[in-house]
């Protein structure tokens, strides 16, 4: 696609990676969508079910305020979301963003669920995290299911990939890093005497493999203690603790 005008008149299909658009599943993630990242909006499409829902009235008013077009297309709907009620779609143009290096990152290495993915974009917009670097190679950021998932939160952040944690850190250069992996020190046992005069970075390992012996050589690694009742946390719950841990300590 070489401009909005020239897609909005495209025939919407089901996702691929190769695509150079995507799309929201849903009335809040489209609000959302449409809220944030207005200039990247295809159109929006409508189900015919969906006259008296208010947050479909929101966005054909936000449509209309935006020059927005949007239209009522039940076959398109269940031909891209084959599963469940879906009472709109946005359509958007992909692009990536520059992280701010000035403010504070989350760092995902190498993550493969998109499940998981988008729950962990929309905890980092409730904790402040603003800017997000994946390492890849990696699950796939624009697919409709990690937007779903970030329940829109996905609009709300920056996200830039890396081929390796190597080339992030070169562009990241100095900061507070802390990779959260099993044999770091102890999440409660530290306590840093002040907030640190640099951004930081928070780094997460994938779900199955973590974070390879070489991070600890990355930073302050930690770790949060549990029993031994299990051998590690879920990634999205891990990444949660880190982030809820520093927005406190941190008091940003």
């Amino acid at each position: 696609m070489e401009n909005l005008s020239a897609a909005q008149d495209m025939r919407v299909k089901p996702y691929k990676k190769e695509f150079t658009y995507s799309y929201t599943e849903g009335v809040f993630p489209t609000v959302e969508l449409i809220e944030n990242a207005p200039d990247t909006v295809i159109k929006v499409i409508i189900s015919s079910k969906s006259n008296n829902n208010t947050g479909v009235a929101l966005l054909k008013e936000k449509c209309c305020a935006l020059n927005i077009p949007f239209k009522e297309d039940d076959n398109t709907i269940a031909r891209i979301c084959p599963k469940g009620s879906v009472m709109a779609v946005g359509v958007f143009m992909k692009r990536q963003q520059k992280l701010n290096m000035s403010n504070k990152h989350i760092v995902l290495v190498n993550p493969a669920d998109m499940g998981n993915l988008g729950t962990i974009l929309r905890t980092a917009a409730a904790f402040s995290f603003f800017d997000i670097a994946i390492i890849e190679p990696a699950a796939d950021f624009f697919d409709p299911k990690t937007i779903r998932a970030s329940m829109g939160a996905f609009f709300r952040v920056r996200i830039h990939t890396y081929k390796s944690f190597a080339e992030y850190a070169a562009e990241a250069g100095e900061r507070e890093y802390f990779p959260f992996m099993l044999k770091g020190r102890d999440l409660e046992q530290f306590t840093p005497e002040k907030a640190p005069n640099r951004p930081c970075s928070l780094i997460f390992g994938n779900e199955s493999r973590g974070l390879d012996d070489g991070y600890l050589k990355v930073g302050t690694p930690l770790c949060i203690r549990h029993l031994n009742t299990v051998d590690s946390l879920n990634l999205t719950i891990a990444a949660g603790i880190a982030m809820h841990w520093q927005f406190h300590t941190f008091n940003y």
